[in-house]
């Protein structure tokens, strides 16, 4: 301070003038820093979007689309929006989450163990690292079921493992669901054709009830107005007793794996439906995020829309739902070869 004091005017008059100068430069690296979320609390001011990467209709779209309503109407600054993207097939949409920027405003649902698979099976197309996504919870856990069309001549899953030639149908290969067809067939020692490729769940319905397939894996929570309409019938439940859906009173006769004597397929694997960003997310950022999607999961006004869409909610925090990630790709690691070589 004394060596300011004893400079001429002129002096004074530069220096003061590099202050001012100065000093909006440092507000604008502060505010830079802020938010990117190097410090301070962070909140987005623009619209969010929301990666699906499988088609419209199905069972991820139809969760994103459900929380998305929520949580931009209750749980984000007004104007704010998300914007839900349908990015198929599924590695070109696994990898746009991956691989966008990591500042908040994108976003997507990540279908596991179908990540972790595709990264195993194809290493040179899968462009991302499953364990580096940024978590910011789970919405649903997602229990597997073997299904007929309803006027199927089999009654019962000991009539499937006793057919000839019999067909599968499901969609891309590497998907949880496609995963969950192959662990059954080899665990069931069917004697079963798969064709892949159906784009959703609707298509592999409309395929079985057509006669392109004799039966059909697929998860417990992604069918039921087609088990209710009394379209297609289940006839083995692959999850943990832990995992059925305690509001399917039609699983209620479902023989489980365990009981039907295949203990080691009962929740080989496990569809969760988890909500991600991109790797290295500022902490002030996935905070946010996490307590929005956290507060959206929670609101009645979703859980009334889960209840009137049949669709359960099995939330996780981002640190639960980490643990169950990691679960799942040492379980692949496994797993997926096994299914390679059969």
């Amino acid at each position: 301070m004394d060596e300011f004091m004893s400079r001429t005017p002129a002096t004074k008059r530069r220096a003061a003038a590099a202050l001012v100068l100065v000093a909006p430069l440092a507000l604008a690296a502060c505010s830079e820093d802020s938010a990117a979320g190097d410090d301070g609390p962070w909140e987005p001011d623009r619209d969010i979007e929301w990666i699906v990467p499988y088609s419209a209709g199905g069972g991820f779209d139809t969760y994103s689309r459900g929380i998305a309503e929520v949580m931009q109407g209750n749980h984000l600054p007004d104007g704010v929006n998300i914007v839900v993207r349908n990015t198929p097939p599924l590695p070109q949409g696994i990898s746009s989450m991956f691989n966008a920027d990591a500042d908040g405003y994108t976003i997507g649902i990540l279908p596991m163990p179908a990540a972790i698979a595709q990264q195993i099976q194809e290493p040179d197309l899968a462009q991302w690292e499953t364990s580096e996504f940024t978590v910011l919870g789970q919405v649903d856990e997602n229990g597997y079921v073997v299904y007929v069309p309803a006027d199927s001549e089999y009654e019962t899953i000991e009539d499937l493992i006793a057919a000839d030639d019999i067909r599968a149908i499901t969609v891309e290969q590497g998907s949880s669901s496609a995963l969950a067809g192959l662990a059954t067939i080899q665990a069931l020692d069917l004697d079963a054709e798969v064709t892949y490729g159906a784009e959703g769940s609707a298509e592999v319905v409309t395929a079985a009830l057509r006669g392109d397939a004799d039966f059909f894996v697929y998860g417990s929570t992604d069918l039921v107005g087609f088990v209710e309409s009394g379209d297609i019938r289940p006839l083995l439940y692959l999850g943990t007793e832990d995992q059925l859906p305690e509001s399917f009173d039609w699983l209620d006769d479902v023989p489980t794996a365990e009981e039907a004597g295949f203990p080691d397929l009962a929740g080989a694997v496990t569809e969760l439906r988890v909500i991600v960003a991109p790797p290295d997310l500022p902490e002030p950022v996935a905070e946010y995020l996490r307590g929005a999607l956290a507060d959206a999961m929670a609101d009645e006004e979703f859980i009334a829309w889960a209840e009137e869409a049949g669709r359960p909610i099995v939330p996780r925090t981002a640190e639960e739902t980490e643990a169950a990630i990691a679960d799942q790709i040492t379980q692949m690691e496994e797993l997926v070869p096994q299914l390679s070589g059969s």
